[in-house]
């Protein structure tokens, strides 16, 4: 019986196709939880609508994490599921009023009354930018500032 040579490549190769495969998985970036609040005046500010656009295209999911802001200001990032947080890296941040279903019970929406200024509505002019980390995220306000809302 002959011996066959040892091929030191093989175990390699395999390594390299396993790592490929755990790597790849759904084709889904790693995303970590993320929680934050909004702020108008040092006031919370509810039902506004936030979009975090990574500064990395490497972080780019197809769709900005996102959230609408609760009674208190505050929001839980979604890029896949409901809640499921960010992938790591820098964004710019932009803040948006929202929409609000019509009370006639139709499907239809309205305008909020109120709307945060114009300068907060795009990422490259609204000056507000967020670090996301490996692990839970719970980031500092971000801080609007304009005229007084009405009530």
């Amino acid at each position: 019986m002959t011996a066959r040579p040892a091929r030191p490549y093989l175990p390699c190769a395999l390594l390299a196709v396993a790592a490929l495969v755990a790597g790849c998985g759904d084709g889904r970036l790693k995303v970590y939880p993320v929680t934050g609040q909004v702020l108008y005046n040092g006031e919370p500010l509810p039902g506004v609508d936030v979009a975090f656009h990574p500064t990395d295209p490497v972080n780019d999911a197809g769709y900005p994490p996102h959230a609408t802001t609760d009674d208190q200001g505050k929001f839980t990032l979604t890029t896949y599921l409901k809640d499921d947080g960010a992938p790591a890296g820098e964004y710019r941040v932009a803040v948006a009023f929202a929409v609000q279903s019509s009370e006639d019970g139709s499907d239809q929406t309205k305008r909020v009354a109120f709307q945060v200024p114009q300068k907060y509505l795009r990422k490259d002019s609204s000056g507000l930018t967020a670090t996301i980390q490996p692990g839970s995220n719970a980031l500092d306000p971000l801080k609007l500032d304009g005229p007084p809302r009405r009530r």
